[in-house]
Order: C-alpha cells, then sequence, then structure tokens
C-alpha cells in the first residue's frame, strides 16, 4: 500500500502530466515510492517520451525515476529505416551547428545510435535534439565523444563559475572535480530539474568528455503548501493514472 507521500507525489506528478499540452497523460501510468518515480504505458512520439520525463523531473520531492514508456508510432507515422536514415542525414547536414560529417548516424528498426566526434557538448546535444524530432525515431543511443582536451588547469574553477550563474541552479552545495576529461559533481541539489541543469553547465566546459553526477537529491519543504489541500479547493483532486 502506498505511503500518503508516496500518493502525494504520484498525484503530483500526474497532474503535471496532464497539465503539459505536450503530452497524452491517459496512456501513461505512474507509481512513486520513496522519491522514485516510475513512468509506464506508451505514447506516440519519441519527444513525448522526453517530455513526460522532464515533466516528472519537475516534480517537488522526485529523486529518481524509471522511463518504461514505450513509443508505439501511430501506423502513420511509421517511416523505414532507409527513410529516417536519409530524413535525419539530411537534418544534420543542413545545421549550421554540427560540423560536416562528424557525425554518423545508423538507423536500426527506428532507433538511431549517433557516433563520431564533435568539438562541444552543445553539438552533441544538438545532433541529439535533431534525431529526436526526426519522424518515425523511436529512440536514441547518442554515443558521440567529445574532441577537445582541457587546456587550463583550471576547469574545476570555471565549472564552478558558471554554476553560480545560473538562475535556475542553486550551486552553493555543489563541488567539482575535474580529473582528466572527468568532470565529477558531488554535493547536494534540491530537485532533479536542478541535477540536470547542473549536469549540462558542466558539460559545457571546454574539453570535459564526461560529466559524472554523485550528487544527492534532498527536497527542500514548501512551508505551508499543501497540494492536496490546493487541489481540492481548485476542484482538481487527481485519482492515479493507470493504464489498461
Amino acid at each position: 500500500m502506498m505511503s500518503t507521500s508516496d500518493s502525494t507525489l504520484q498525484e503530483a506528478v500526474v497532474a503535471e502530466l496532464r497539465w503539459d499540452s505536450s503530452i497524452n497523460a491517459a496512456t501513461i501510468g505512474v507509481s512513486a515510492h520513496d522519491g522514485a518515480v516510475t513512468l509506464s504505458g506508451h505514447v506516440a512520439s519519441y519527444p513525448e517520451r522526453v517530455a513526460a520525463d522532464k515533466a516528472a523531473r519537475r516534480i517537488r520531492g522526485v529523486v529518481a525515476i524509471a522511463n518504461e514508456l514505450d513509443v508505439h508510432l501511430p501506423a502513420s507515422w511509421r517511416r523505414d529505416d532507409t527513410d529516417i536514415a536519409e530524413s535525419l542525414a539530411r537534418a544534420l547536414s543542413e545545421s549550421p551547428l554540427i560540423d560536416p560529417g562528424s557525425v554518423k548516424a545508423t538507423v536500426s528498426h527506428a532507433w538511431v545510435q549517433l557516433e563520431g566526434g564533435v568539438n562541444w557538448a552543445y553539438q552533441r546535444n544538438t545532433a541529439e535534439r535533431i534525431a529526436r524530432h526526426v519522424a518515425g525515431v523511436v529512440g536514441i543511443t547518442n554515443a558521440l565523444k567529445l574532441t577537445t582536451r582541457p587546456t587550463a588547469h583550471n576547469v574545476d574553477k570555471e565549472i564552478r563559475a558558471a554554476l553560480h550563474r545560473r538562475a535556475d541552479l542553486d550551486a552553493r552545495s555543489i563541488h567539482v572535480e575535474v580529473l582528466g576529461h572527468v568532470a565529477t559533481l558531488t554535493g547536494s541539489v534540491s530537485s532533479l530539474a536542478e541535477e540536470h541543469a547542473a549536469t549540462k553547465a558542466a558539460a559545457a566546459a571546454p574539453g570535459v568528455e564526461r560529466v559524472t553526477s554523485h550528487l544527492r537529491v534532498m527536497p527542500a519543504p514548501s512551508p505551508g503548501w499543501e497540494p492536496e489541500l490546493e487541489w481540492a479547493r481548485a476542484g482538481q483532486i487527481m485519482q492515479p493514472s493507470t493504464v489498461a
């Protein structure tokens, strides 16, 4: 049986999924246990799967997510691998942010594998974003490597400064260590959204090939806010979502 806190967290995630117009929450099941949220069921596209994951991360109290959503493309959206590969190749070549020939894409059963080397983290993210929006794609494995190397001994200091500049991040409890081409983050944040922001900021540092996050998610209490009371006032008490 779910505890009160688990039930409250489940209802909050369900409400956020229903609030996001890019998501069909009716096909998504949500369960919660000790801050870990599992998304199950299916969605109609890969971008919708990503959107559902992001929606759950926005909720206070979520410390981990298991995204078990399957992508069930409508019949009219399905394309063979050749069509997907040709569209993806064209989209990558047309992007001014991707160096020609730096990204190699393989498509198998509508799943895209990205390989090759790029100079910056934003190029790796851009390539994935391009692939995400190619019609017919059901999943992506981003194996792109960064080819640059740190040129200064104070990369960790530069990352710390970047973290403190972020308006969406309280970096006072985050510690950074750079060893070789790997940046390691330790300390604590108040949400998965903050952890994502910290990881993304660290990955943007020149030469950092990988970011390892050991950040603990420790949700800050929200004084005086009672979700059940607020939803009751609005007449919007949400029941746990189920998938047939």
